[in-house]
């Protein structure tokens, strides 16, 4: 990668959607990526290209469902990822953490780094996808970190393990057992919103990445319906938006999430800043 080309792809990449920018492949190729692994599982076909020191796990030669910086793997690339640490402040000092959808492992490199002494489990449904995080993008079990193959709605009803934090974002080539965006449908259900309810612990939240469109404008309605309280965060410049649930209660006050917003800042350099990803909350019309 050329010294004029990387400024102009880091600006890029800093607006990436976490999963389904069709043209970022076009714009990545201009920068003469170099293909690391590709390998054919299941559910589509996976590519390992490094762009610089930009590494990315590219599905179906069209999205790109992981990057990170191999010089910085703890850092999130995209604005999505960051967004969704938003649960961090939600979720009060959380102990344990589960993530559906494990792609690369980017959250997976952030939280073990700056919150190693949290429990994290992360299933994913996808085996070969689990082995290529394993091999290319240094994403393996810990002494807290486990990680599981496993159908993330099969995995939270079959369960006794509860949570103060679930990160949903888990999503496929669409087709006929997803929305229009690759959201599964079987996620989307009452059962579902049960068992999320079941594995929080008191005071815990949930944490869904959605695209907008049709799809999110019904969707959103849903968890709404099915969550005490619930708030949404827009991304500037992408399609994302992430939808906090609360079972039981509403959610903190603004007040009481500035002050952890505060504290987290004060506590590390994350490459962002939590009192940033406040600004990003809607407020209902």
């Amino acid at each position: 990668m050329n010294s004029g080309t990387e400024p102009y792809l880091s600006k890029a990449l800093s607006r990436i959607s976490g999963f389904w920018l069709v043209s970022i492949c076009l714009l990545l190729a201009a920068c003469g990526g170099v293909l690391v692994h590709q390998v054919d599982s299941p559910y589509s076909h996976i590519r390992v290209v490094d762009y610089g020191s930009r590494r990315a796990m590219v599905f179906d030669d069209q999205f790109v469902q992981t990057m990170i910086d191999l010089n910085e793997p703890q850092r999130l690339q995209h604005a999505y990822a960051r967004a969704m640490m938003s649960g961090l402040l939600y979720a009060d000092r959380p102990s344990s953490i589960l993530l559906v959808g494990l792609g690369g492992g980017a959250f997976v490199r952030f939280l073990n780094h700056y919150f190693p002494d949290t429990r994290l489990d992360a299933v994913e449904l996808d085996p070969v996808v689990v082995q290529v995080a394993r091999d290319y993008f240094g994403t393996q079990e810990g002494p807290r970190t486990r990680i599981f193959t496993a159908d993330g709605r099969d995995f939270l009803q079959r369960s006794s393990e509860r949570y103060d934090l679930i990160l949903l974002d888990a999503h496929l080539h669409p087709r006929e057992t997803t929305d229009s965006t690759g959201h599964p449908l079987g996620m989307q259900t009452e059962a579902f919103y049960r068992s999320l309810h079941e594995r929080l612990n008191p005071g815990g939240v949930v944490l869904f990445n959605l695209l907008e469109g049709d799809d999110a404008r019904a969707y959103v309605p849903r968890i709404r319906s099915a969550f005490a309280g619930t708030e949404v965060l827009a991304l500037p410049a992408t399609r994302n938006l992430v939808v906090v649930a609360r079972p039981h209660g509403p959610l903190p006050a603004e007040e009481v999430l500035a002050k952890r917003a505060r504290d987290l800042d004060r506590r590390g350099d994350y490459g962002f800043t939590f009192e940033q990803l406040l600004k990003l909350r809607q407020r209902p019309s």
